[in-house]
């Protein structure tokens, strides 16, 4: 019987040694939850002080002629729609760009367009003028 109560009074010893970690266990989940809880509190993002600007703007460019080519900055980018009249420049970076338009025909237009950024896309409207030239037809 004294063999039982010496074996009892063993584990009851080692149960005692795991108590400082279990407080050190508990100490450290409670100091990480403190530490993680604030981060998921959802606040308001910070108002703008000013006026929001867009680093990269979308420009429509409108024409009263289809099918011309539109150049950005001196290189072709694409043409005109001959169904809407529009065309389409994506992700332009804040500055002046040199826009080109030409169509056989019509007499070149290029002229300087300020991407500003103040709003996430804008429209130029081009009127190309005619030269009296007429393609033949094929």
């Amino acid at each position: 019987m004294q063999q039982n109560t010496r074996q009892s009074g063993k584990n009851y010893e080692s149960g005692q040694a795991f108590l400082p970690w279990i407080v050190i266990g508990a100490i450290v989940i409670i100091a990480l939850g403190v530490v993680t809880i604030p981060s998921f509190q959802h606040e308001a993002p910070p108002q703008p002080s000013g006026q929001m600007h867009y680093s990269r703007v979308h420009l429509t460019v409108q024409s009263n002629v289809g099918g011309a080519e539109v150049y950005l900055n001196g290189k072709q980018r694409t043409i005109i729609s001959d169904t809407h009249r529009t065309a389409k420049l994506l992700n332009l970076a804040r500055k002046t760009h040199q826009i080109t338009l030409k169509k056989q025909g019509y007499a070149d237009w290029t002229g300087a367009v300020e991407i500003t950024g103040k709003t996430p896309s804008q429209t130029v409207h081009i009127d190309m003028q005619s030269t009296g030239e007429h393609t033949p037809l094929q």
